[in-house]
């Protein structure tokens, strides 16, 4: 078996969803619902992340206060300064990252800042699954040698 890289740029989502900061957030929302996301990573021109915005912001932060969604813009709602990992970080430095911040979603840019994936609580989960799968068959493996090894044949 082929040992997986644990680089946060090999689990992270490459297509990554977007949005520029001057759309609103009925734009916003409609964009998230087009593409079946919760989020989206807000980009300049650039193609810099900006902040982060959450379907769960657009509820609270603009639906629960009754704000227009049609006039308020994606700046106003998005969360900043945005939370980033270099695509060479290890997935543990990323984990330890999105805990100390409370996020679950991890923009990750290459070194001049560009936007080039994304890492996910899902992904880490999934990854890590993955990983405790091949270490339990790696026990049962060894078990399975051992008792071929020594039988009393």
């Amino acid at each position: 078996m082929r040992t997986r890289s644990l680089k946060v740029i090999d689990m992270a989502v490459h297509q990554v969803a977007t949005i520029g900061p001057e759309k609103t957030i009925l734009e916003c929302a409609s964009q998230m619902r087009r593409e079946h996301v919760g989020s989206l990573v807000v980009t300049g021109e650039d193609n810099r992340p900006l902040g982060m915005i959450t379907d769960r912001d657009i509820t609270i932060e603009g639906v629960a206060r009754g704000l227009d969604l049609a006039k308020v813009t994606v700046a106003d709602l998005m969360t900043t300064p945005v939370v980033t990992s270099n695509e060479r970080e290890g997935m543990v430095t990323a984990l330890a990252r999105m805990r100390e911040n409370g996020i679950r979603r991890l923009p990750i840019v290459d070194d001049t800042g560009r936007l080039v994936g994304v890492l996910t609580s899902s992904n880490l989960i999934k990854e890590l699954s993955a990983l405790l799968d091949s270490l339990v068959r790696t026990i049962s493996s060894s078990k399975t040698r051992e008792i071929a090894t020594r039988s009393d044949d």
